[in-house]
Parts: structure tokens; C-alpha cells; sequence
């Protein structure tokens, strides 16, 4: 594993883990669930703010590793949007550039 790459998962299991950390406590709340967590996220403007900046990171992050993993010809590389979804945007993200990132090695220096 390179340095980048090291940085990249290192990066990654920390952004999942420290939010995971937090879910998890949201979690133990009584009626918590996906409506209540955007209905939270929607308290005042600066937390709506931020909301509809993550919405429109995951859309541009998601469809990039589609694009992306296709014009490398990276199988199963796909698998990092719903991880970005469903784990972490920060997991699935790293995920995807490590496994970008030994495609290119792979390639050669004419990628």
C-alpha cells in the first residue's frame, strides 16, 4: 500500500468511525429513524445549509465514481456509492480512490 493510499484509508476508517460514533448515539434516541435524522438536519438555515451541501456532495461524489470507475474499467467499483450512502461518504469515498489508485498503477504511466 502506497503512502496516498494509506492516508486515503486512514482518512477514511476515521471519517466512519467518528461518525458512526455519533449515529449511534442518535440511534438510542426514542424515534429516531431517516425522517427524524433530515427533520433534525433542517433545524435552522446553517444546518439546512449544510444538509443540502452534503446532498449535493453525495450526488457529485456518486456520479463521478460511476463515470470515473467506467472510463478506467474498474469492476465492481460501483459498490463504493451505496458505501458512501449506506456507511460513510468519507469510507466510501477513500474506498474508491485506493481501489482508483491501483487501477492507475496498473494502467501504467500512459493512464
Amino acid at each position: 500500500m502506497s503512502m496516498r493510499e494509506g492516508l486515503y484509508a486512514l482518512l477514511g476508517i476515521a471519517g466512519a468511525v467518528i461518525g458512526w460514533h455519533y449515529n449511534l448515539q442518535y440511534l438510542q434516541q426514542p424515534d429516531s429513524g431517516w425522517i427524524d435524522w433530515i427533520r433534525q438536519c433542517m433545524v435552522n438555515p446553517a444546518a439546512t445549509s449544510a444538509l443540502m451541501d452534503l446532498t449535493f456532495t453525495y450526488l457529485i461524489v456518486g456520479t463521478w465514481i460511476v463515470f470515473e470507475a467506467r472510463r478506467l474499467a474498474m469492476r465492481r467499483a460501483w459498490l463504493c456509492v451505496p458505501i458512501t450512502v449506506f456507511v460513510s461518504l468519507a469510507l466510501g469515498l477513500a474506498l474508491f480512490l485506493i481501489l482508483r489508485e491501483r487501477r492507475l498503477k496498473s494502467l501504467g504511466p500512459a493512464a
